[in-house]
């Protein structure tokens, strides 16, 4: 079998009783691996559809003489999504603004949510893809002529997706202003972590959580940022916080938020104290700071 990626032949060694299905998985990981995604397949020269996938993958690999696959990096496609996404949850927040919006319409910002559900969902991660789910959900349950209630409750899923596809949109954009973002939404609240204690000894727990929170919510953007920072030229994997390469740093760091977890489950508000003030603290410090360095000035 012949394997073309973009035109341009791929070394690749097919086992022996192979289905088109394993040459074709064991294909997309590579692709994937080099940062990219497949958005088209030929097999023998004929497009292959989605709705004819399944049988075309239980064929045995020995009867297909040619596999030509369309490549492209998952950031372009991922940024052409989102903003298809965003333009969709725009046309959703003014008809649900508008109660004369007709049936067609309705039906034409259902049939796009779960298109975007369906088509795309790899492209999302499993809280990204929630958003997006609770959005077909509030559209479909709305219906062709939804009430001021449907209206409202569908008009709120487009504010929260919004929201957070605003926000992975401008990370895929400017990942370096994103990054010192997250940095001041760190130092911003930063003292919260050294009152933990204090919001625990007067009953003030859910508070006291919701802090914790906010700091993991901002730990996870910043990893969600570093992989595009090389968009920017940065080498992130030459990244050094104090001596620890970010992946030892991001092991290090899930373990002492585990152990906070952990404290918390007990109620432990002086060992809670501790690990905000001598290990939380400093690490994030540290961390911002070696990005600091590291991002162009």
């Amino acid at each position: 079998m012949d394997i073309l990626v973009n035109g341009e032949a791929l070394a690749f060694e097919e086992k022996p009783g192979s289905s088109l299905g394993e040459v074709l998985a064991a294909v997309d990981d590579l692709v994937e691996g080099s940062g990219s995604i497949i958005v088209g397949i030929k097999v023998d020269g004929a497009e292959l559809e989605a709705a004819g996938y399944a049988e075309a993958a239980a064929r045995p690999a020995a009867e297909v003489a040619s596999v030509e696959l369309a490549v492209e990096a998952a950031r372009e496609v991922r940024l052409r999504t989102i903003g298809t996404l965003l333009e969709l949850l725009g046309l959703v927040a003014r008809a649900a603004a508008e109660p004369a919006a007709s049936a067609e319409d309705w039906r034409s910002l259902r049939e796009g949510a779960a298109d975007l559900r369906d088509a795309f969902g790899g492209l999302f991660s499993a809280d990204e893809l929630a958003f997006v789910q609770r959005l077909a959900s509030a559209l479909e349950a709305a219906g062709d002529s939804p009430g001021a209630s449907a209206r409202a409750a569908v008009a709120a899923e487009a504010a929260r997706a919004s929201s957070v596809f605003g926000e992975r949109n401008a990370e895929l954009v400017d990942p370096v202003a994103e990054m010192r973002a997250a940095a001041l939404l760190f130092e911003s609240r930063a003292q919260e972590l050294a009152d933990l204690p204090v919001l625990l000894q007067t009953g003030k727990e859910e508070l006291a959580m919701k802090s914790v929170l906010y700091f993991v919510e901002v730990f996870n953007k910043v990893i969600r940022v570093i992989p595009e920072l090389r968009q920017a030229g940065i080498d992130s994997a030459a990244i050094r916080v104090g001596d620890q390469a970010l992946p030892e740093f991001y092991g290090a760091f899930n373990g002492v938020l585990k152990e906070l977890t952990g404290a918390f489950e007990n109620k432990d508000a002086v060992l809670i104290g501790d690990l905000a003030e001598y290990e939380i603290l400093p690490r994030m410090r540290s961390f911002f700071s070696a990005m600091e360095e590291a991002l162009p000035k």
